[in-house]
């Protein structure tokens, strides 16, 4: 069964995944790397070249590669905008909650997003906070405490395998 998380960028999706993965002896996928590694460009060049509609179109077709396996994946932060995703990601989806100034405070030593070139992240996230509601079996609740974060993710994916 994959685990998929779903979240704003900087949530931690990638790090709680890789620590996950480990937890539960999986391998850890993130969906814009083995992106960026199918079609050999980064993100930001697709956006910059082909659009955030080709994007989108390109994450589905890639999400389409992991049905029936059995991963942790990290999704990118957009994964939520084309309903047809939801359908796509076979197993447990979890929205990765953080609070809005964590989010602020990660992104300002990352790399820049796409996105939030043209919009501000309290928009961004406006636009998506529902969408996420909206995909995920379950909630995980991530400030700055890792630690609790991926053992309440552990519990969450037991939890569910045992129903």
């Amino acid at each position: 069964m994959n685990i998929y998380l779903i979240g704003m960028p900087g949530s931690g999706k990638t790090t709680l995944g890789k620590r996950l993965a480990v937890e539960l002896n999986k391998t850890f996928i993130d969906l814009d790397q083995y992106i960026e590694q199918k079609y050999l460009l980064y993100i930001d060049e697709i956006f910059g070249m082909y659009g955030e509609e080709k994007f989108r179109e390109i994450e589905t077709e890639s999400l389409k590669d992991f049905i029936g396996k059995d991963y942790v994946i990290s999704t990118g932060g957009g994964i939520v905008m084309k309903k047809a995703n939801k359908a796509l990601m076979d197993g447990l989806k979890i929205y990765i909650n953080t609070p809005i100034e964590t989010i602020e405070k990660r992104l300002k030593s990352s790399y820049d997003r796409p996105l939030l070139k043209s919009m501000t992240l309290e928009e961004l996230y406006d636009i998506r906070f529902l969408k996420y509601q909206g995909f995920a079996d379950k909630i995980v609740s991530n400030s700055d405490d890792i630690t609790k974060a991926v053992s309440d993710l552990v519990k969450i994916v037991t939890d569910w395998k045992n129903k």
